[in-house]
């Protein structure tokens, strides 16, 4: 599950594939703590702190635990789903194992990765968040507050972010004034609809950056389309004739209520192909 989505390659994760163990720094009441979180649990995820937790920090840490791997999703019908799409791709992810969608342990996080992510291949989009997560020095992913203290200009020189800059001091506000917020209690009311409104009222989201949020809060119907999506698309569907946006949603409408999940499988599983990581 961890590898499942490219955040396993942004801190504070850090994958340790030998021993299929993901790590990650929390800030807690008490102070910072290091996570290892592994499938070998009692309920199919053990997790490790490094000191040990009160009780209201061990709920804190269930809570984030269960939003970062997003145990609480149900995904056990995607495969059936990917079969009235491509009866390949399904097989692919029965094989696989593919589902839900690493996250991290906030909305805002999540953001802010999604952020700078726009518009740059995807290692300079990891180094972008290896470099803002360096603005703690406690292992945990920055505060709003961290945002907004390094401002624009900081974050245009020490993470080399550029136009976003703006964007992600804004979504730190946004965060703090109750906007993001907003966000997750519609998602918790199934309201995709003012999800997606609410997202997209922030500078630097649009609408792929939207949908690809929506996965990640767990309306799975929703199909982000961009190049990539496009890219992959043309391989696998259109015989190598680059397809409108449209005709890909066309494509994966079958899937209905797995929609977006669907076709963020199969654009992860055609950039694996691509880069020789299929198997990974």
């Amino acid at each position: 599950m961890a590898v499942s989505h490219g955040w396993f390659q942004t801190a504070p994760f850090a994958w340790d594939a030998a021993a299929a163990r993901l790590h990650r720094g929390e800030r807690l009441p008490d102070g910072a703590v290091h996570l290892e979180m592994s499938g070998d649990g009692p309920a199919g995820v053990r997790v490790r702190a490094s000191r040990p937790l009160a009780a209201p920090e061990r709920a804190a840490v269930a809570a984030r635990v269960a939003r970062m791997l997003q145990l609480e999703r149900e995904v056990d019908g995607l495969a059936e789903a990917a079969a009235a799409v491509d009866p390949r791709l399904a097989a692919d992810l029965r094989d696989y194992g593919g589902g839900r969608l690493l996250c991290g342990s906030s909305l805002f996080e999540d953001v802010v990765k999604a952020i700078c992510g726009t518009n740059v291949t995807w290692r300079q989009a990891v180094a972008a968040i290896n470099r803002i997560a360096g603005l703690r020095r406690d292992g945990a992913f920055p505060e709003p507050a961290d945002i907004l203290r390094a401002g624009e200009d900081r974050l245009r020189e020490r993470a080399r972010v550029g136009y976003r800059a703006p964007s992600l001091v804004e979504a730190a506000r946004a965060a703090i004034d109750g906007r993001l917020a907003e966000v997750e209690e519609a998602s918790a009311a199934g309201d995709a609809e003012a999800v997606t409104a609410r997202l997209r009222a922030l500078p630097g989201i649009g609408p792929a950056t939207a949908g690809f949020l929506c996965l990640l809060l767990g309306h799975y119907d929703r199909p982000a389309v961009d190049s990539a999506t496009i890219r992959v698309a043309a391989a696998a569907w259109f015989e190598g004739r680059r397809p409108a946006p449209r005709e890909v949603l066309r494509r994966v409408a079958p899937a209905g209520a797995y929609a977006g999940l669907v076709l963020y499988w199969a654009t992860v599983r055609g950039w694996q192909r691509e880069t020789g990581l299929a198997e990974a």
